[in-house]
Parts: C-alpha cells; sequence; structure tokens
C-alpha cells in the first residue's frame, strides 16, 4: 500500500473494531492502529460518534454505548469534523449523481475535501465515486 497523508476513517472501521472478532475487526484495528503510530493523519466527522454510539447501543447496549462514545470523542491522533451547509450541499451532489445513502455521501464529501478523496471504509456503496479512493 502507498503511504497516505491524510485518510477519512468511515464509521465502519471504529464499529467492526468496537463489536465484532475476525478478520473485518482485524483490518480495522490495523488502520487505527497506523493511524495512532502517525503513518497518516486521520479524520472522522461528528456524524460518526452519532453511527458509533447508535450501533453499539443496538448490539451491546446503553452502557457500552455510553463507553463507545467517551472513547471515540478521547482519541488523541483522530480529528473530527463537523457537518456544515458547505458539506451537505457536496453530499447532495453526490446523492443526485451517485444515488448515494445520505450518510454516505456526507462521509465521501469530507474525504474528497479533506483527504485528497481516500477513505478507509468496507462500504463498497462508495466505490461508484468517481475521485474517491476506498481502501479496505
Amino acid at each position: 500500500m502507498k503511504k497516505l497523508g491524510s485518510a477519512y476513517l468511515d464509521s465502519n472501521i471504529f464499529i467492526y473494531a468496537i463489536l465484532y472478532k475476525g478478520e473485518l475487526a482485524e483490518k480495522s484495528m490495523k488502520y487505527l492502529r497506523m493511524a495512532s503510530e502517525g503513518e497518516f493523519k486521520a479524520y472522522t466527522s461528528s456524524l460518526t460518534w452519532d453511527e458509533v454510539v447508535y450501533a453499539v447501543r443496538k448490539v451491546a447496549g446503553i452502557e457500552e454505548s455510553i463507553k463507545a462514545g467517551k472513547i471515540l470523542l478521547k482519541i488523541p491522533f483522530l480529528e473530527f469534523l463537523d457537518v456544515d451547509h458547505a458539506i451537505c450541499e457536496e453530499a447532495q451532489k453526490l446523492v443526485e449523481k451517485y444515488k448515494l445513502f445520505p450518510r454516505d455521501a456526507i462521509h465521501a464529501a469530507f474525504a474528497l475535501k479533506y483527504c485528497d478523496g481516500t477513505i478507509i471504509s468496507n462500504d463498497a456503496d462508495l466505490d461508484v465515486v468517481e475521485l474517491l479512493k476506498r481502501i479496505f
């Protein structure tokens, strides 16, 4: 794999790392370790917090989701980006052009704007976006 300057971490990376075992969890942990060791600058969005806490709550319960949310917010190597009007406008364009789900479009818009189109995600739905480089 070529050296990454920066990459956007999709919410599924955190969800696999927190909730599951096996290949997907191991790959997710590998990317989190790489980011923690400074191999690339890691970004995600405030939307990721929502998705992670929701998924953990559904699978593991409220107390585990509270813990997961706290941990996610304290990851020192991770920069959170805010969903704002400009990102929503870019996401809207992606929804119209590629028929993405809204959340996928928001994550893709962030990767395109802040990470030269690089996103670390298991979501193959993102592969339709021409300038997006999905890694997993």
